[in-house]
């Protein structure tokens, strides 16, 4: 069997890491961009050096273009090219599209596989139904896109549990399988026994908290800053990063909270940082928290900052929002903030956590032992392994 798999998010090095745990990784291929801007080009992948890993123009990096909006995001003009190239010799199987099937670059792909002969899969995080949030011109125009991929699909595979729910509405009778794009790598995230500091400032003695991730108005940044205002009256030795690069408007209104706060001095914001300096932030984090929020028609689809955070043993305080009750169990691994806006909801989980040392601890154990059971690297590999070979001939 020989495998394709496209899609930008694949360019990103640790999403990618998961086919290294699969089985047989000689009958995959990837068919990346050569570079993918991202955070209005602040931050720049490029496809990683493979010999299986195959770097092809892209155009469209974002969902903003004018009239066409995010349609053609992760466009591949010349992937028919690419299918013969590398079929050439022998021939591919399976196309696996890590793409939405709402968008037209997925249906280039599909028409292309369909031609070729090749089994054809796409990918949807989607959480709310698309019924409910493609409305108006645009949105019927993607509701016929999204029919017809799904229609000549041989079937979607499903990042999360929502989303394999509205699959299964349009197309019950072939192939959905719950399965995330990538997992989490367990043997990178792992709490490093270091000394309790961070980029050369002393934190023994204190609770830290941490948020890392998008800096957008949906990751209720703004919440976190209210709730730690009114924290370090009961926890004067807390202390707050936050971490991260977006949307420019947010940042600043950001930075005003921050500076109008009263405790300025005990939050410290950084940008984009490595995954090696974020294991090492986290690894003297005692608490992390990322009130996902609902916004616009989107709701947070599964949460790898989350997963990343449990890995590293730590209890997460983020909302029952979108998919984040798959990631995080209330009272179990963490705690789920309900209403998502509340920032008292917010406030309470983060002051119980502070004062007590063996509830983080239990919570952040099992947080651990539970991404490991269920979302690591080895878990996904071995599902997409399963999925693939199951296929009928």
């Amino acid at each position: 069997m020989r495998i394709l798999i496209t899609g930008f998010p694949y360019v990103r090095k640790n999403i990618l890491e998961v086919f290294d745990y699969y089985p047989k990784g000689d009958e995959l291929f990837f068919l990346l961009p050569s570079k993918w801007p991202i955070k209005g080009g602040k931050v720049v992948y490029q496809a990683p050096e493979k010999k299986n890993v195959f770097g092809a123009q892209t155009w469209f990096f974002h969902s903003n273009y004018f009239l066409i909006g995010g349609l053609l995001k992760g466009f591949t003009p010349f992937f028919p090219f690419w299918l013969w190239r590398l079929g050439f010799k022998k021939k591919i199987d399976i196309v696996f599209a890590c793409s939405e099937p709402p968008l037209l670059s997925t249906f280039w792909q599909l028409i292309w596989a369909k031609l070729y002969g090749a089994k054809f899969f796409c990918l949807t995080w989607e959480n709310i139904h698309y019924r409910k949030k493609l409305f108006g011109l645009k949105g019927r125009i993607k509701l016929f896109i999204l029919k017809l991929n799904l229609l000549f699909s041989d079937g979607v595979i499903c990042g999360n549990q929502k989303a394999q729910k509205i699959i299964d509405s349009f197309i019950p009778g072939r192939p959905h399988p719950l399965i995330p794009a990538s997992g989490v790598n367990g043997s990178f995230f792992k709490k490093l026994d270091i000394p309790k500091q961070f980029r050369g400032l002393n934190l023994d003695g204190k609770i830290v908290y941490a948020f890392v991730g998008s800096i957008s108005f949906r990751k209720g940044i703004h919440l976190i800053i209210k709730a730690f205002q009114d924290l370090v009256k009961e926890i004067p030795e807390a202390i707050l990063y936050i971490v991260g690069t977006g949307e420019d408007d947010y940042e600043g209104e950001i930075e005003k909270l921050i500076n109008d706060s009263g405790v300025k001095e005990k939050i410290f914001r950084l940008p984009w940082i490595s995954h090696e300096e974020i294991r090492e932030l986290l690894s003297v984090t005692d608490v992390f928290v990322y009130p996902s929020l609902p916004y616009k028609g989107w709701e947070d689809q599964l949460g790898y900052a989350t997963m990343e955070a449990s890995l590293m043993e730590l209890p997460v305080i983020t909302t029952r929002s979108g998919s984040m009750d798959e990631v995080v169990k209330d009272g179990e691994t963490g705690f789920l903030v309900e209403p998502p806006y509340d920032v008292s909801g917010v406030y309470e989980p983060m002051l119980k956590l502070g004062k007590d040392k063996e509830l983080r601890e239990r919570l952040g154990k099992a947080a651990r032992e539970f991404m490991m059971a269920n979302f690591s690297h080895e878990i996904v590999a071995q599902k997409f392994w399963q999925f693939f070979h199951g296929l009928k001939k």
